[in-house]
């Protein structure tokens, strides 16, 4: 279904992962995430990486309705030793996870957990944890101790993705990259109206970071090596070697 939430919506409340957006969210990323389909292509490739030769399990955090789940199920052989993960505390958006799951009809071990991964106390045996546009969501006063818990939970040599919408360290600079990004939208198909609706919707729940910000929550958080692989104006996805 095409993303037309803010079309006619009048009262702008705080952005929620909801049925609405469930029903559309696959649209949504498309249309609103540059380069998103290279992201995900990346996401599996590096995990692969890190997976292949040990096996392990691998989480994706803020799992959505499934789509990194599903590239990576069916870029790995159900014969390796790789156990997948969900996180997702959306309803809605586990409940498409499991459709799409089912009717590729997919034989690998996997669970799709309904904590909030602030909530979860570690993620035993990861290998991998991929967490695409899942940080910016969770409260700034909690995002140091999630990295820490990832970071703990992760097996020696084994890595974190973190795909991030990012402010700029240069101030100017940031708002060249928002203007930049709005324009992108225009293109992608939505209206000035719903890019400023959209906006004001996630104003008190998606917080970005700079980037030098979350570099260095990263390395805080005691990952050892830290590279930014994709950037894209405000949109940046990191990956930290335990």
């Amino acid at each position: 279904m095409r993303d037309e939430i803010f079309v006619d919506r009048t009262r702008v409340g705080d952005f929620v992962f909801d049925e609405g957006v469930a029903d559309v969210f696959d649209d949504m990323l498309d249309r609103s995430i540059p380069f998103y389909e290279e992201i995900q292509r990346m996401s599996v490739e590096l995990s692969r990486s890190f997976l292949e030769e040990e096996g392990g399990t691998v989480y994706d955090v803020g799992s959505s309705t499934g789509n990194t789940l599903l590239r990576l199920m069916q870029a790995i052989s159900p014969k390796t030793r790789v156990r997948f993960v969900g996180v997702e505390p959306s309803a809605a958006m586990r409940a498409r996870c499991w459709e799409k799951i089912r009717a590729e009809g997919l034989g690998h071990e996997i669970d799709i957990l309904e904590d909030s991964v602030e909530c979860l106390p570690d993620l035993p045996g990861a290998r991998v944890v991929i967490m695409l546009f899942t940080l910016q969501f969770v409260r700034p006063p909690q995002r140091d101790a999630v990295l820490a818990k990832i970071c703990a939970s992760i097996e020696p040599g084994g890595a974190l993705l973190l795909g991030e919408k990012v402010l700029g360290d240069d101030n100017d600079l940031s708002r060249v990259y928002i203007d930049l990004y709005h324009d992108y939208k225009e293109r992608s198909g939505y209206s000035r109206t719903e890019i400023a609706k959209k906006r004001e919707a996630l104003e008190n729940v998606l917080v970005p970071y700079r980037v030098s910000e979350n570099r260095d929550a990263l390395l805080k958080a005691g990952f050892s090596r830290v590279d930014e692989v994709f950037r894209w104006y405000n949109f940046v996805v990191y990956l930290a070697v335990r």
